[in-house]
């Protein structure tokens, strides 16, 4: 017996769905930018302690800015999400009550271990802890973005999380298809690692780095296109009737095509080629981003259409979220354009 799934807000969309998708999209693209580089930057550093030092100390010293970055990009495509189906997402989430709500403190664990590492203090020790619980709150959300379209796993799960007629909350929902998101995504982390590596090696001033860097780029690029391949021949089976064909094409080929780029990149180092490879890849995550929400959106169609839903016209908050944005975006423009100016100021060390 299939649950009864609320009906929409009566009072209908704040606005069209038509500007809702795109913004979502936009602001999951936005959040898998800066999340890439604390989801795989904090293990190679990691890795890459002894090896690499000037790579670990980049890493580490990058991260809270990251951190920073990803959490509030993160909000926009969250709020998105409650705002367009509602209905799917507090029932996924209240099954998963007690994860959900360690999320808060946890990051603030996470964000404390992180600030620590990078001004040195037990620098391994903060490292591993924030890589730990870091990649432990990615797997909840995928976990929890996961059930939300499974609404057919509700009453099940329910009867098994209810003894006494409420759920305890205390449920993580474990599935191939969690794992399989999952390291998609830390696949492409690892890509984003290797183009932001490309990116420092060309700008910054230190002596040694860049002979450090460049080597490194095609491995860890190579290494992230092993993972999202071997994983994604097995996530496309599920998605490919939910998705136009051209999309999957983009979405599954174009890492492929920036790992050329990162081969270029390491026989031909250089801003123009680090360029190249870094809007290639920007490619990658905005495709791989549309796609998971065409295929989240034809999930869910089975249950409600949305785009039939009344538009009840907020435009005066859509205004002002878009002027935050824009705002938001200025400043961090200005931020980056402030260290390409203080890093090129600086003369090269003997």
């Amino acid at each position: 017996m299939m649950p009864p799934i609320p009906r929409p807000d009566p009072l209908g969309m704040p606005v069209p769905v038509e500007l809702l998708f795109p913004l979502k999209v936009f602001g999951f693209f936005l959040h898998m930018l800066f999340m890439h580089l604390w989801l795989a930057g904090l293990p190679t550093a990691l890795i890459l302690w002894r090896a690499r030092p000037q790579i670990s100390e980049r890493l580490i010293a990058m991260a809270p800015f990251a951190l920073a970055f990803g959490i509030n990009a993160g909000i926009v495509p969250l709020l998105f999400i409650q705002t367009l189906y509602p209905q799917f997402f507090y029932p996924a989430t209240i099954l998963q009550a007690w994860p959900w709500f360690l999320i808060i403190p946890v990051l603030l664990i996470a964000y404390i271990a992180v600030y620590l590492a990078a001004f040195g203090r037990w620098r391994v020790l903060t490292s591993l802890l924030a890589c730990i619980l870091l990649v432990g709150l990615g797997s909840q959300f995928s976990a929890g973005m996961t059930l939300m379209v499974r609404p057919e796993r509700w009453p099940d799960l329910f009867r098994a999380s209810a003894p006494a007629g409420g759920v305890h909350g205390l449920m993580v929902y474990w599935e191939g298809e969690v794992l399989l998101r999952f390291g998609l995504m830390f696949g492409m982390a690892c890509g984003t690692v290797g183009a932001f590596l490309a990116l420092a090696a060309e700008i910054a001033k230190e002596k040694g780095f860049p002979s450090q860097a460049r080597p490194l780029v095609p491995w860890l690029y190579g290494a992230g296109l092993m993972l999202f391949g071997a994983l994604g021949s097995a996530y496309a089976p599920m998605v490919r009737d939910k998705l136009p064909g051209a999309l999957l094409l983009l979405a599954g080929g174009s890492m492929p095509v920036a790992f050329l780029a990162a081969l270029l990149y390491r026989a031909r180092p250089g801003l123009r080629t680090a360029s190249g490879l870094a809007v290639l890849h920007m490619l990658v995550l905005l495709s791989n981003a549309i796609a998971r929400e065409g295929a989240q959106a034809a999930e869910l169609r089975r249950w409600v259409e949305v785009s039939s839903i009344p538009v009840r016209g907020e435009w005066g908050s859509l205004a002002l979220f878009l002027a935050a944005l824009i705002a938001g975006l200025g400043v961090v423009g200005w931020m980056l354009r402030t260290v390409w100016v203080r890093v090129h100021s600086i003369e090269p060390l003997p």
